[in-house]
């Protein structure tokens, strides 16, 4: 089969290898894949540690093979429909023709949701899920807030990314609401996301971060932010994020793991929480990490959350109550996979994700 390698040395390139089709292991399945889905961190993981693999993560496709425990489970079959979330920096990742995913990462899909919007779901919901509803403890979309609860507002920083979009569509099946989505250019589709008569506004960074403030307490009122998330995590983007925290104190998300959110101006009151979306598949952080979970007892249940997470996640699809991201398709199969990456890495994914028809790879 062929498979995409992602190198970082001597340049950032894309090559196309032939190696041979995976084999499952008992509680994995082998999914040939129809299209895949690029995240920044397939480039920016790869520059950082130097390193060479197939670094795609995103999987939509068609089950080939299941191991032993998945065949006696029952859960899956050959020819199935299936989306996946790959485990991060090992083998057998999406820019392949056939790649590998453990059961609990797999999930179902609709018949009216195409392969290419499946392959953008998997890694940023999973992402915006333990975010809200592991780290921050949010009541989840099958245990949504009640409406006798009253406001619980929720302020996303980068709201009209992948990530952001993700946040906002699952905040709102949990019915958490009001909903502060701040965002620059490319905000239509986060905007058309939010409801209006629930306090759901857009607020631009790009006008400056005094204004943003304020423009984020007036359409709070009297209302205190204990919630938020960063979406974006680089260049201290945090830190006006964290001002928004009302003095009752509360808690802000962030992805990245290459920081240690220790800067004086954020606070007592503000706890910084990052999201290593990496324990949907370990249960726990790698010690290299510098900002470390401080339940790690918590940590370990990731595994089994994202196991029901994504069931649930597959029934809000077929009932048409979620959806996937917009998308660009990049022609060329697998060697637009470099294509893609570099467009990331240059930041013109305008509020679009990336996807590639492995079919049109060519021979």
């Amino acid at each position: 089969m062929k498979e995409a390698v992602v190198n970082a040395l001597p340049e950032f390139t894309v090559e196309i290898h032939d190696v041979p089709i995976p084999t499952a292991g008992p509680d994995e399945v082998v999914i040939k894949v129809v299209a895949a889905g690029s995240n920044v961190k397939d480039w920016a993981h790869i520059i950082a540690l130097k390193i060479s693999i197939n670094s795609g993560d995103d999987i939509a496709g068609i089950v080939y093979s299941i191991g032993s425990n998945v065949n006696a489970s029952g859960e899956f079959s050959k020819g199935d429909r299936v989306a996946a979330f790959h485990p991060m920096l090992t083998p057998h990742g999406a820019y392949a023709e056939y790649a590998v995913a453990p059961a609990h990462t797999v999930f179902l899909i609709p018949q009216h949701v195409g392969f290419e919007e499946a392959a953008t779901i998997p890694l940023v919901s999973m992402t915006a899920a333990i975010s809200l509803f592991r780290r921050q403890s949010l009541p989840p979309p099958w245990f949504p807030l009640s409406p006798k609860a009253g406001p619980v507002p929720l302020v996303i920083y980068g709201a009209s990314s992948a990530l952001g979009c993700f946040a906002i569509k699952l905040a709102k099946v949990a019915n958490i609401h009001p909903i502060i989505a701040i965002c620059g250019g490319s905000y239509e589709y986060a905007y058309s996301l939010l409801d209006a008569d629930k306090g759901d506004v857009i607020v631009d960074y790009r006008r400056g971060t005094e204004t943003m403030i304020q423009e984020v307490r007036e359409a709070l009122g009297k209302l205190q932010v204990q919630h938020a998330l960063d979406a974006i995590s680089s260049n201290g983007t945090w830190v006006p994020l964290a001002q928004l925290i009302g003095s009752n104190g509360g808690q802000l998300s962030v992805v990245s793991g290459a920081n240690r959110y220790d800067e004086p101006e954020l606070g007592e009151n503000v706890e910084i929480k990052y999201t290593y979306v990496g324990t949907a598949h370990y249960g726990s952080y790698k010690t290299s990490m510098p900002k470390q979970p401080k339940d790690q007892e918590s940590v370990e249940n990731d595994v089994d959350f994202a196991y029901l997470f994504f069931r649930y996640l597959a029934r809000l699809l077929s009932r048409r109550e979620i959806e996937g991201h917009p998308f660009e398709v990049i022609p060329g199969g697998l060697r637009g996979v470099q294509v893609g990456l570099q467009r990331l890495k240059e930041g013109k994914a305008a509020g679009r994700k990336f996807v590639y028809r492995i079919e049109e790879t060519e021979r």
